[in-house]
């Protein structure tokens, strides 16, 4: 399908989505499985049963044996572990077929389900599961972390398999219990720090639209076959994508953790077309040697969860083409501006660019510098936050064309030497060094200025860069205020969300 001139109605009649035949299913569908996600896996099946879903490193499934399963694995969940609509569920688990799997079965039984991170430490799951009721634990029998003494029943991903594996000949077809919808999936934001905010999103088909229309419109995903997630589920980018390329028939490959040689081997044996990728990530893809070759099948990196530096899109650019996208959101209110490649690639600093159809935004309190605090009011927002004003947390600005610019965040702002100092800003001068991958900065106390900034850098493999060199790069860009009074040279650590691990 060519892209440009072709109406949102008619992408949607050509995904089967608003087509006859198509309502007809979704009908039977929302009828037979609620509101949930296995509803969508049940149309999805319909129209693509023979299509490649989804392959991790394990396995593939076809999407009639990817629905086939979960509903197989439903009945085994509420026949054997006595799960129940309204009952809730903590998930810890890696990105999988047998998470997949879970999250759809989960969704049709009416449970609310907790997507917990596979980077916490011990204490942190410790006093999650202790401060939350759970009727069921799933977890992966690797993550170490997990306490011993759990609070309730617990079983691994692994197990759940194996068990799948053993019935699967033996299952009979039982009546389950019908819902109207499914319930909440519930992730927690807030990083390693353990002071989480809960995050919580119902299956809805009016809310989960305009996203959707913006991706169709803009990005046109839909000409795309084969996508690349490796971003973990409990990150809400990673979850959506998966929901989405189900949706249109996709053929989603699945990897566990990020590694970037392995994932860019992945991206040439599969021809991956679409990946949403976080900044830090693609950042070590380009240290790798033959990179350009590897990536050369993409056409669309959609990239979230973190600033993008303008160098690396600039490098991208050159190497591969105009295929970045910028997204930007917040867990609390979602997914709600976009930038295409072009418009990245129009001004001097990164766009987050302007908000998507039902959505409003406007900037607070804005200084002499038109820099304020960003607030945003949109449908789609977690549950129990629809249609109000949230603050977002960061410093924005706009320009004439209502394009907007991120500036740091709000709370990480420091006072040094009497002047405001953003952290953010002086990694992002650091970050277009040639030389440098990652870079932290963070303010230290200091009897005199009050507070002081310091840096963590990481390298290329083969720099040669040395703290007085950087200092003199530094000077020209960068306040008095804002020079670093201490640059360590170290390797930074990297969550399974692409960001940097706390220090």
């Amino acid at each position: 399908m060519k892209s440009k001139n072709i109406s949102i109605f008619s992408i949607l009649y050509h995904l089967h989505i608003i087509s006859p035949k198509g309502l007809f299913v979704w009908t039977k569908s929302l009828i037979y499985k609620g509101v949930s996600l296995m509803a969508l896996l049940r149309f999805a099946a319909h129209f693509y049963p023979h299509r490649c879903a989804i392959i991790d490193e394990k396995q593939s499934l076809t999407y009639q044996e990817l629905y086939i399963h979960s509903r197989q694995l439903t009945e085994i969940l509420y026949t054997e572990y006595h799960l129940q609509p309204k009952m809730n569920v903590a998930l810890i688990g890696r990105n999988s077929i047998i998470v997949t799997l879970l999250l759809h079965a989960l969704s049709r039984l009416g449970i609310r389900t907790t997507l917990l991170s596979t980077d916490l430490g011990t204490e942190q799951i410790t006093a999650d599961l202790q401060k939350h009721h759970y009727h069921l634990i799933i977890y992966d029998s690797d993550l170490k972390q997990i306490a011993t003494k759990l609070p309730c029943v617990a079983i691994t991903t692994e197990k759940i398999n194996d068990i799948l594996l053993d019935k699967h000949s033996q299952i009979k077809k039982r009546k389950l219990p019908k819902i109207w919808r499914g319930r909440e999936i519930i992730i927690h934001s807030g990083g390693t720090s353990g002071n989480f905010k809960t995050i919580a999103r119902r299956p809805s088909v009016t809310s989960f639209l305009p996203p959707l229309f913006a991706l169709l419109r803009d990005i046109q995903i839909y000409q795309y076959g084969r996508v690349l997630i490796s971003l973990p589920f409990y990150h809400g980018f990673g979850l959506s994508t998966l929901i989405i390329s189900l949706l249109m028939g996709k053929k989603v490959c699945l990897q566990k953790r990020f590694d970037a040689i392995k994932i860019l081997e992945i991206i040439q044996r599969e021809q991956i077309e679409v990946m949403p990728i976080v900044p830090a990530m693609l950042a070590r893809f380009w240290q790798i040697e033959g990179a350009k070759k590897k990536m050369k099948s993409l056409r669309c990196l959609i990239s979230g969860g973190d600033r993008l530096p303008k160098s690396l899109i600039e490098t991208t650019h050159k190497e591969i083409g105009e295929v970045i996208f910028n997204l930007y959101g917040t867990s609390e209110a979602g997914f709600f501006m976009l930038a295409t490649p072009q418009e990245l690639a129009s001004f001097e600093e990164t766009t987050l660019g302007r908000p998507i159809q039902g959505v409003y935004c406007k900037v607070k309190d804005p200084d002499e510098k038109g820099i304020g605090t960003f607030w945003v009011r949109s449908r789609w927002a977690m549950h129990g936050k629809q249609n109000q004003w949230q603050n977002t947390g960061d410093l924005v600005s706009q320009n004439s064309k209502g394009y907007f610019f991120h500036h740091g965040r709000a709370d990480r702002m420091v006072v040094c030497g009497g002047e405001n100092v953003q952290p953010e800003h002086i990694e992002q001068v650091l970050l277009s060094h040639p030389l440098i991958v990652a870079a932290r900065a963070f303010n230290v106390p200091h009897p005199n200025f009050g507070n002081v900034i310091h840096t963590e850098i990481e390298c290329t493999p083969s720099a040669t860069l040395t703290e007085q060199t950087l200092l003199n790069w530094l000077r020209p860009q960068l306040s008095r205020a804002e020079m670093p009074h201490s640059i360590r040279f170290k390797t930074i650590e990297m969550l399974s969300t692409g960001k940097q691990k706390a220090r």
